[in-house]
């Protein structure tokens, strides 16, 4: 199975960034995530052995239990890769909590002997793939805030045209 852990979006940020998505279809041409795919990913652990799901599941309770819910804004926007065929994301800014959030999983899962991602954590919420950025400036993004109090256990199905993601567990912080 290939697996990731992801904050959910808390209504207020999903509807901005769904708004910052549709002004930036009318000015960059890419690939734009679908606002049903929004997330924030914490870890990232690809091909993994569906028997360990139990296990994992257990792992995100323990980060997610001593975390109350996360204050989180909208930020600015950024992109990775060059600006032909750039990834194109909105930070989502949270005082540090999502940091200490994805820290607390990484060590967990580190400790439990499971492989996963562990390139820095940066908190974005990707909008769009292969991005052509190179028409000149971007429109201003929505900028909102509210509180993040999921976190779920994804497995990533990429088999049809666009990505399908199913929750297989789904922890409540605090």
């Amino acid at each position: 199975m290939r697996l990731f852990i992801a904050a959910e979006l808390p209504e207020a940020l999903f509807e901005a960034l769904s708004e910052t998505s549709a002004l930036l279809r009318e000015q960059v041409r890419g690939r734009y995530v679908a606002p049903d795919r929004f997330h924030v990913t914490l870890a990232f652990l690809g091909e993994t052995d569906a028997a360990r799901v139990g296990e994992i599941a257990e792992l995100i309770d323990d980060a997610c239990v001593d975390m109350g819910p996360i204050h989180a804004r909208l930020g600015a926007l950024g992109s990775f890769g060059r600006r032909k065929s750039a990834t194109l994301w909105q930070a989502v800014e949270s005082d540090g909590a999502l940091e200490e959030l994805a820290g607390a999983l990484r060590a967990r899962l580190r400790d439990a002997g499971l492989s996963f991602d562990d390139k820095g954590f940066l908190a974005h919420m990707t909008l769009m793939r292969s991005a052509d950025l190179t028409s000149g400036a971007l429109p201003m993004p929505l900028m909102a805030r509210g509180e993040i109090d999921t976190v779920a256990l994804f497995k990533s199905d990429l088999s049809g045209p666009h990505p399908v993601y199913t929750a297989l567990h789904t922890a409540v912080l605090g």
